[in-house]
């Protein structure tokens, strides 16, 4: 079933973009980002793990109010947690298709954003008194939300300020056998240089 949300979501770009007046850029930012769980005890020693991000963007106009604005993004999520004697660092990679959809606010450039994204995961490793070990209980995608801001500038530059939730369980609860939940959330600031349109 996700597969061919995928897919319709991915052709209904493709099918808008050669009909509408379509921008193509790159974009670039980083990220603050961190794994929530319904485990208190786990929240208590959570802090946040910086990454970055980078990808193809694409945006989409409905008349001159509304953005479609996709792309294809890697993005480095996960967490750090305070074991006392050292940190634990958790390793989260991505591939990432947003569909959010910018409201922009009168002529000054400024817009806020919402819609949701599609992770996919590329790479899941626990890294500690410099050695990894790969995890192996998490789930191979996420879905979540999208809250944003942003302003462009000169119609080709788009610096964004957006916080990502996450609404499906990043761990496997079948092979980790446990009840608990974990939530990605990641805060992340972008510049964007748009191509043509």
């Amino acid at each position: 079933m996700m597969k061919k949300l995928i897919t319709i979501l991915c052709a209904t770009v493709l099918t808008l973009s050669v009909t509408a007046q379509a921008q193509f850029g790159i974009k670039a930012g980083f990220n603050s980002s961190a794994i929530g769980s319904s485990d208190t005890d786990w929240n208590e020693l959570m802090s946040n793990k910086i990454g970055v991000q980078i990808g193809g963007v694409a945006t989409i106009p409905f008349g001159d109010v509304v953005q479609l604005r996709t792309g294809v993004i890697y993005n480095q999520k996960g967490a750090t947690l305070d074991l006392g004697t050292d940190d634990l660092t958790l390793a989260v990679d991505y591939l990432e298709v947003p569909a959010d959809f910018a409201f922009m606010l009168g002529d000054g450039g400024f817009a806020l954003s919402a819609g949701p994204y599609f992770a996919f995961l590329l790479s899941a490793k626990q890294k500690a008194d410099g050695e990894s070990e790969d995890m192996e209980d998490m789930n191979t995608m996420d879905i979540g939300l999208n809250l944003g801001a942003s302003f462009t500038i000169a119609e080709n530059m788009i610096i964004d300020a957006r916080y990502g939730m996450g609404l499906t369980n990043v761990v496997d609860t079948d092979s980790f056998e446990t009840d608990d939940i974990w939530l990605n959330g990641c805060l992340s600031v972008s510049f964007a240089y748009m191509f043509g349109g």
